[in-house]
């Protein structure tokens, strides 16, 4: 028996997967679809879930295959939707994660964890997959998580690729008290004072440590400069920036040539730059501390003369 046209559509729209209700409901009999995966041209993927293809499958195969198993309201959510949005700084090791409404009587599904909730998040479509909105796939992934610079990593990108807010985060997050979620209010406080790396949050921690210092001004435009310069940090009573010289954005390609300028504009300013590596910022917090008190008590004595 041929397939029917309306299972062939319904499958294109799967990845090329069918539950067995879809097949039977669209007219093919039990013994059409045995036929189809005795004779090879369909494959078994789960139980009453059928590829309509040959070869093997992507990551993608399985998580729609997730997806059919646990029913119509399920949405992926965590580091696979973290992923589909185009977020790097994913922790390694994540397992899928497919939430369902608290009342679903689905135990499992393959290829990924269930999460029952009472918070059901709307779903987006990204890709052709049922989705989380950002703000929810992040705190998801950062759920259990225990190093705090993962978590920094994941909230700083998500906001400065403007996919959320810090007030958003904030909203979803409410009240939680599972596991990790002290690491993300941490690491939304810094956040929400303009830090927008998980080195920037570290060189606010060791600011934090000062008795002289007070917060600077985190990815602030200088005002009156064209074009623009925007610091990491400034104190801009003092006249002192401090960027944070990572090798992935200024010690590579164009970057070099950008850095000099950008230092060479801040020098013609009167501004004096305090670059500090992320290593530095971890191994010897209290000379990079010491370097920038230094730096602006410096700076106040000459400015305000």
């Amino acid at each position: 028996m041929a397939v029917p046209p309306e299972l062939l559509r319904l499958a294109e729209l799967q990845d090329g997967l069918v539950v067995r209700h879809q097949a039977l409901a669209a007219g093919m009999s039990s013994a059409a679809v045995e036929h189809a995966l005795t004779s090879g041209r369909w494959q078994r993927v789960s139980r009453g879930v059928y590829a309509t293809f040959t070869g093997p499958l992507q990551p993608r195969h399985r998580l729609r295959t997730a997806l059919l198993r646990a029913g119509p309201d399920a949405v992926v959510s965590g580091a696979d939707a973290c992923r589909a949005y185009g977020l790097r700084y994913v922790p390694e090791g994540a397992d899928p994660l497919v939430l369902v409404p608290a009342e679903s009587r689905r135990a499992r599904t393959p290829f990924a964890r269930l999460r029952r909730v009472t918070d059901l998040p709307e779903a987006r479509l990204v890709g052709g997959i049922p989705t989380a909105s950002p703000e929810r796939a992040v705190l998801d992934t950062c759920h259990g998580v225990s190093s705090l610079r993962d978590v920094r990593a994941l909230l700083c990108e998500v906001v400065q690729r403007g996919l959320t807010t810090p007030n958003r985060l904030a909203r979803t997050l409410r009240a939680a008290r599972w596991p990790g979620a002290r690491l993300v209010r941490q690491a939304l406080a810094d956040v929400d004072a303009g830090c927008r790396s998980a080195p920037e949050c570290e060189l606010r921690d060791v600011i934090g440590c000062s008795t002289f210092l007070p917060e600077p001004q985190w990815n602030t435009i200088v005002p009156d400069v064209t074009p623009p310069l925007r610091p990491d940090a400034c104190w801009p009573d003092a006249r002192v920036v401090v960027e944070i010289d990572s090798a992935e954005w200024h010690r590579l390609g164009e970057q070099v040539e950008q850095t000099e300028r950008r230092r060479a504009r801040y020098a013609a300013l009167g501004w004096t730059v305090l670059p500090v590596s992320p290593r530095r910022l971890r191994t010897e917090p209290r000379v990079v501390l010491d370097e920038i008190e230094a730096a602006v008590r410096s700076g106040l004595a000459r400015h305000a003369a």
